[in-house]
């Protein structure tokens, strides 16, 4: 059975918020009125809270995926996953 992994996308979804944070932080070196204020607060903090709540779902679920996939194998087969 194939396992299903959720690990590496979120870590890429944080990494490329990382990038747009680098890039936003250079472009309000140029940028700096209220309308880039509105664009931050309208849409990059929320985008940050949104990625953190994924990354807190992302574990937990895939803790809870694992577990269920140790539980359905037969007791000969759970040493190998542990």
């Amino acid at each position: 059975m194939k396992r299903v992994d959720f690990i590496s996308p979120g870590a890429r979804l944080e990494d490329a918020l990382k990038q747009l944070e680098i890039a936003w932080q250079a472009t309000k070196v140029h940028w700096n009125d209220a309308i880039s204020q509105k664009v931050e607060d309208d849409y990059l903090l929320p985008l940050r809270g949104q990625i953190r709540s994924l990354s807190d779902a992302i574990g937990k679920t895939s803790q809870t995926l694992r577990k269920a996939e140790v539980e359905c194998l037969h007791p000969r087969e759970r040493g190998h996953m542990m």
